[in-house]
């Protein structure tokens, strides 16, 4: 029985919003919707605010990058 085979680049796909270093996944809802997963355990179907919220994130992992109180391991 032959299967569908995905191509390499349909594999890659990803709906994730991405900017710098946050990223906000997306998740698939009961309905069939896609919508991302905000930090504090809520979802979004606002692309504005989930890109929003990966700036927040970005913005907030920079910070602490240059945060002179960071020690490495």
């Amino acid at each position: 029985m032959a299967t569908a085979i995905v191509p390499k680049s349909e594999a890659r796909k990803s709906s994730n919003i991405i900017h710098g270093f946050g990223e906000v996944p997306s998740v698939l809802t009961e309905t069939g919707q896609i919508a991302w997963g905000l930090p504090g355990n809520t979802i979004t179907f606002c692309e504005k605010e989930a890109f929003y919220a990966a700036q927040c994130l970005d913005q907030t992992i920079r910070a602490l990058m240059r945060s002179s109180t960071r020690t490495l391991i």
